[in-house]
């Protein structure tokens, strides 16, 4: 099996030991099958869920550490904030009559975790903080709820990612409840998609009520086992690796022991 180093890490290979282990340490995505499938069901929801009335969301399962939180911030990288207010940024499309119906600041996409502590008002809190938006602790749940309704539809964000929505099985089964129908009430109210991550104790989280597992689509991210999928995984990883000796070494003698370790390459790309 022969691999090919990338352009870049050739032209690593001769610096000094501390600059490629700093260039090793660098964070980077590496697609692979599973991850690229459940990105492709992202951007459907992104392009066509937005608007609808009712569409089925996502709810992204996924061990610990299995790089879950990578898969969703690879996925925000494609849709950062944008301010065509700035001079020289706005694309053709945008007129005048844009900004008589839209602001020109958007978050197409917010990420945010869910509250380890669960309550309500906490989950609002944590959206507003994403958001940049002041606000007092001490703020009514009404009040709370109106300034995140507001500023998610004046920020025209298309998807809302909660990140270890497990998190909410802290709570008692009331407070369980209370947090999973403010977000399916977000989701409504905004006709906005939303995905969920967590560990497979999430299915658990979402299965409050049936209004409410029914929206969500579960994806799982399964562990890695020695097949075509995890070699290619590995030949990439290696590709990237700047060692002055040859890795196929590590391919050929040590794969039970990458397998074992897969999920910490994944977490660091």
């Amino acid at each position: 099996m022969h691999i090919e180093l990338t352009e870049e890490t050739l032209k690593m290979l001769n610096s000094s030991d501390e600059e490629r282990i700093k260039y090793i340490n660098q964070e980077y995505w590496i697609d692979y099958p599973i991850a690229q499938n459940i990105l492709k069901k992202m951007e459907d929801i992104y392009n066509f869920g937005y608007g609808k009335t009712r569409y089925i969301s996502i709810l992204l399962v996924g061990g610990s550490n299995n790089g879950k939180t990578s898969l969703l911030k690879q996925f925000l990288e494609k849709h950062p904030p944008y301010d065509y207010n700035i001079e020289g940024e706005q694309p053709e499309w945008i007129t005048d009559e844009f900004f008589d119906k839209y602001t020109g600041i958007g978050r197409p996409v917010l990420y945010a975790i869910s509250p380890t502590e669960p309550s309500e008002s906490r989950l609002y809190s944590i959206i507003l903080e994403q958001l940049n938006i002041p606000y007092k602790t001490r703020d009514s749940l009404d009040v709370k709820a109106k300034l995140v309704e507001y500023y998610l539809r004046a920020l025209n964000v298309r998807v809302l990612i909660i990140d270890e929505i497990h998190n909410i099985l802290n709570g008692s089964p009331a407070r369980q409840k209370q947090i999973m129908s403010a977000i399916r009430d977000l989701s409504s109210k905004l006709t906005m998609p939303v995905i969920l991550a967590g560990v497979k104790e999430a299915l658990r989280a979402v299965n409050t009520e049936d209004q409410i597992s029914s929206r969500y689509r579960p994806e799982y991210l399964t562990k890695w086992k020695m097949d075509k999928d995890y070699i290619s995984l590995l030949a990439t990883t290696i590709s990237k690796l700047p060692l002055k000796n040859n890795p196929l070494f590590s391919i050929r003698t040590m794969h039970k022991r990458f397998l074992s370790y897969a999920t910490d390459i994944l977490v660091r790309s």
